[in-house]
């Protein structure tokens, strides 16, 4: 940035300062930090907000945002003019904030910047802020609400993973039709796709700028080899070398597309961005290719003032119905919980009466742990529950049974441990409507880890199941089918009578197996439906 530039910015904080219009607070730890410990500045614009409450009708309680003529002189005016108060903020965002979780062992000092637009605040605060020892700025609008645990676990990624410049939450556009203010490429608009596995991110072109946390070295390589503000709305309307007209860049998008920029060729066919190719003369510049991450479980809520309305990704975004993903099924367990229609009697009955009395046993894909409580109650077993979802154990511990949240590709390969107290060579793996589920490297992952335990029992739909979500089968099975898919991992297999619209089968003795899913063979076709090469695609079942 150049001096002049960086005098106006001191300039305009100062008088800011002086009339309380920028204001930087000490956020108590709650535990005492050392002094050279990592600093995390939370940079905050507070623009100028109507009133929301000035104009209602008392009889309908109706907010007016038309014309309103004032009782004095007799013009009309706009409803949306009526009243600006500078650093007004909700009660909402207020508790959002007071929730949050901070990082352990990190001092945090608030930035706060009002009455001027976002991209102008930004800038102003990130240039104060690179003045000191910070290690990172988390940019948070005053209009977006984090759940409780995005401030440290954010942090705890940018600790994690040292080439990410930039990590972005998720939150939406303020639309009738929302979409995610994530782009995955440029040109290519909003980015639906993501993943929403807890500690799974993934590169992205650029994301909108109101939940940031920014990597202060990166910034400060950006500020020594591109010229400019960090923060600005760019109009580029004149063609370039190839007839076609630039881009009109808006400041997030802009801030992000630098880090990119500062290594990357301009004129390669990918663009700038995740695609990009290095230009040997500017990677001279910088210490490493930075990059922009998104992290798609951590969702936040977008708000309106004036309308009082939230705004949120809409539960059929193809991030959560699209290969059963954990908050796919943390948000239909958070609906169902243990008051789930999804009981089969006439399957977990028969599945019951198959286990002898006292058996230790693992119920992978348990839910909820409807069955694990019938094994105990009826059988009297010893269960211990494995499940994607995070929810669904959280229900299952709340009514004194045991579990662990765990993807079907992450269970132990060539004996390496094994989940859960009991010893597989004494154990009964079951596993309920979860086969149908997984794609073919997570199917792979079960039941080579299944066929270690004494015992193998399971349960899938007999055929095509009418009226399931889209994306949630991505296998289907006929008895013939079965016995051919499951003879590659057991010695012995034996498919019952199809109960309720379902077949169980029952399996033992263990055939040799790659750690790795071989190639699919032409043979799998007919029990797979759908098949998902990425691995953060098309995880197990909770119990659905």
């Amino acid at each position: 940035m150049e001096e002049q530039r960086k005098q106006e910015i001191a300039a305009s904080l100062d008088k800011a300062a002086q009339e309380g219009l920028f204001v930087v607070v000490p956020i108590r730890t709650p535990v005492k930090v050392r002094k050279d410990s990592p600093k995390l500045a939370i940079a905050v614009p507070f623009g100028d907000k109507d009133d929301p409450d000035l104009f209602v009708c008392p009889k309908c309680s109706h907010r007016h945002f038309g014309v309103v003529r004032c009782e004095k002189c007799g013009e009309d005016h706009s409803a949306c003019r009526k009243l600006h108060v500078a650093g007004l903020t909700s009660v909402e965002w207020l508790l959002h904030m007071w929730n949050q979780v901070p990082p352990l062992l990190c001092s945090m000092q608030m930035f706060a910047r009002k009455s001027i637009l976002s991209a102008q605040a930004r800038n102003e605060m990130d240039y104060e802020i690179l003045k000191q020892d910070f290690k990172y700025i988390y940019h948070i609008d005053d209009d977006v609400f984090m759940p409780p645990t995005a401030l440290y676990e954010m942090h705890n990624v940018m600790e994690r993973t040292p080439d990410a410049a930039v990590l972005s939450a998720v939150y939406t556009t303020k639309e009738e039709l929302v979409e995610p203010e994530i782009y995955k490429l440029h040109g290519e608009g909003a980015y639906w796709n993501f993943s929403t596995k807890p500690g799974v991110i993934e590169p992205i072109f650029g994301a909108g700028g109101g939940a940031l946390m920014v990597r202060v070295e990166a910034l400060r390589e950006i500020e020594k080899c591109l010229p400019g503000d960090f923060w600005a709305d760019v109009h580029e309307l004149e063609f370039d070398s190839t007839g076609r007209m630039k881009t009109l860049w808006g400041h997030d998008i802009r801030f992000c597309k630098r880090f990119y920029e500062a290594w990357q060729m301009d004129d390669h066919p990918n663009g700038i961005g995740p695609m990009g190719v290095a230009d040997p003369k500017k990677a001279a510049n910088v210490s490493q290719q930075w990059k922009v991450y998104v992290a798609g479980w951590i969702q936040c809520v977008h708000y309106d003032y004036k309308t009082q309305r939230s705004y949120f990704l809409p539960s059929d975004a193809p991030c959560f119905t699209d290969a059963n993903r954990p908050a796919y099924w943390d948000s239909l367990w958070n609906q169902e919980g243990f008051g789930s229609n999804r009981r089969y009697p006439e399957l977990f009955s028969a599945i019951c009466e198959m286990i002898p009395e006292g058996s230790k046993v693992l119920d992978f894909g348990c839910g909820v742990g409807i069955l694990m409580e019938m094994l105990t109650k009826k059988r009297g077993c010893r269960v211990f529950g494995a499940d994607l979802s995070p929810r669904a154990i959280k229900i299952l511990s709340d009514r004194w049974l045991d579990g662990v949240a765990i993807d079907a590709i992450d269970l132990p390969k060539n004996g390496d441990g094994h989940i859960g107290p009991y010893d597989p060579e004494e154990t009964v793996f079951v596993s309920t409507e979860t086969l149908e589920h997984l794609d073919y490297k997570r199917s792979h992952a079960m039941l080579s880890y299944a066929s270690r335990y004494k015992e193998v029992v399971l349960s899938f739909p007999n055929g095509t199941v009418e009226g399931t979500p889209s994306g949630e089968h991505v296998r289907e099975f006929d008895e013939e089918s079965a016995v051919e898919f499951l003879s590659r991992y057991f010695n012995r297999v034996e498919v019952y009578e199809p109960v309720g619209g379902r077949l169980i089968a029952r399996c033992s003795g263990a055939k040799p197996q790659e750690a790795e899913a071989p190639v699919q063979e032409a043979s799998d076709e007919g029990a797979c439906l759908v098949q998902a090469d990425d691995d953060n695609t098309g995880s197990d079942n909770s119990g659905g």
